[in-house]
């Protein structure tokens, strides 16, 4: 079922805001793990292949900086009206 609904999410919408989107599916798996481990190794080519596209080794560190700098953590509201859940802003 999830696979025939896919196609059909054009937005997606939070806080008000609609952002246009694209969904496609990369891989069907049993398990989680097994869908996880794909992830891992298509991340890996999809990174190498970025890296074979850069011109110098400036955007080389830059790519590598920006991965390394990635986090997930919530996105800070807009307003400043909202707190986190331990209180600070």
């Amino acid at each position: 079922l999830l696979c025939a609904a896919l196609p059909f999410v054009r937005q997606l919408e939070s806080r008000n805001q609609r952002c246009p989107c694209f969904l496609r599916t990369l891989h069907v798996g049993g398990t989680i793990r097994t869908c996880q481990k794909f992830l891992i190794q298509y991340n890996r080519r999809q990174l190498l292949m970025l890296l074979q596209d850069c011109t110098n080794e400036e955007e080389r560190r830059c790519i590598q900086k920006s991965l390394l700098s990635c986090s997930l953590t919530e996105e800070q509201s807009q307003s400043g009206d909202e707190e986190d859940d331990n209180g600070t802003e």
